[in-house]
């Protein structure tokens, strides 16, 4: 199986890695220990020991990340609640207003309070609309996609990465038993590559390499 794990380009197997750990071993969170000078206590200052917690994240590891795993969109549907009961607390002020203006005969506030509560009414009931239509949609489009995310993760976790060539690729096999082997993908295109690949291999009969993963351009 060694010999599959050579790079497309130049055919050693020294720099190449699997993508998952390159990007393991270049993100994750960071711990640093220093001394910071303080104030001044009796004749010279006083000095402390200061760690530091934190998160870094090489390029490479930016352009190997995985594919984000499906989200539901939970700030949409906090915006649209906050939008309707604020419409809705309108109108009710509204109503409130138009009876007591009603019973003191005030025919100005009267009116005013009227357009105001059918305007309320109005924009929540808009708002209501457009949140079942949206949400249909935004529904539609979390399904489809967590229906194929479980192949672009599986495109991914067998990427191998030629940090030489500073390319990725896929050995024969790993995808698809009647999968050869692919030529080398340019880093700036991994996520693009991951994405098509898998969401192929979801919804398809996988097709030749050649035809789904892009090539590198040649070195001059």
């Amino acid at each position: 199986m060694t010999h599959a794990l050579v790079c497309p380009r130049c055919a050693q197997l020294d720099q190449v890695q699997n993508a998952q750990s390159v990007y393991a071993a270049q993100s994750g969170v960071t711990h640093s220990t220093g001394v910071a000078a303080g104030g001044v206590i009796g004749a010279g200052p006083m000095a402390m020991a200061v760690t530091s917690h934190g998160t870094q994240t090489s390029q490479l590891a930016m352009r190997l990340a995985p594919p984000p795993p499906p989200r539901r969109r939970s700030s949409w549907n906090c915006g649209v609640v906050l939008l309707f009961a604020i419409f809705t607390g309108i109108g009710l002020i509204a109503v409130s207003q138009l009876s007591v203006s009603g019973r003191t005969e005030q025919a100005g506030d009267h009116w005013g309070y009227l357009v105001t509560s059918v305007i309320g009414f109005g924009l929540a009931m808009a708002v209501y609309v457009m949140a079942f239509v949206q949400g249909r949609r935004l529904k539609r489009g979390y399904e489809a996609y967590a229906a194929v995310w479980p192949a672009m993760m599986h495109t991914w976790q067998n990427a191998m990465v030629c940090l030489r060539c500073h390319g990725a690729f896929f050995p024969p096999g790993v995808l698809h038993s009647s999968l050869g082997p692919s030529r080398l993908i340019p880093i700036d295109a991994f996520h693009a590559a991951v994405t098509d690949i898998g969401a192929h291999m979801a919804v398809a009969p996988p097709v030749a390499p050649d035809r789904s993963i892009p090539s590198a351009p040649e070195a001059d």
